[in-house]
């Protein structure tokens, strides 16, 4: 996908900043919300690939790394994402560049080759296994 420059930024930094906000909030979700905010668990009553990321990025905030592994492994991928992504966003505007949109480009292209597009999908299947053989 050639998404533009301005566009893959704003959306990437709305994201950012939801989940910051879900981050806030997401404590008191089931209270608020009457759910634990994992809608493929509510509907179908078993974990999905990302259950346990909010808990983990959460353990990863509060130097937990080994619970937070525990939790969910993408949870220490996120928590990269969020932090470097908006600061690199942030400094490649301010700066009038676009490395941030170069790499993204290049990150994209290698994905969509099979070895790597293969390696993904049995990396998220593995952590899915992982969430059902724990959370079940």
């Amino acid at each position: 996908m050639n998404i533009s420059r301005g566009r893959l930024y704003s959306l990437l930094l709305l994201l950012s900043a939801g989940g910051y906000l879900w981050l806030l909030v997401s404590n008191d979700s089931s209270k608020i919300f009457g759910w634990n905010g994992c809608l493929f668990r509510l509907l179908f009553h078993i974990p999905c690939p990302s259950c346990g990321t909010t808990r983990a990025v959460r353990a990863v905030f509060q130097g937990e790394w080994l619970q937070s592994l525990y939790y969910n492994p993408l949870g220490i991928l996120l928590v990269v994402l969020m932090v470097v992504v908006p600061v690199w966003i942030v400094i490649d505007l301010l700066k009038g560049s676009s490395s941030f949109l170069h790499a993204y480009r290049l990150i994209e292209k290698k994905l969509q080759r099979w070895p790597y597009a293969i390696i993904g999908i049995l990396a998220i299947l593995i952590n899915w296994i992982w969430n059902l053989v724990k959370y079940t």
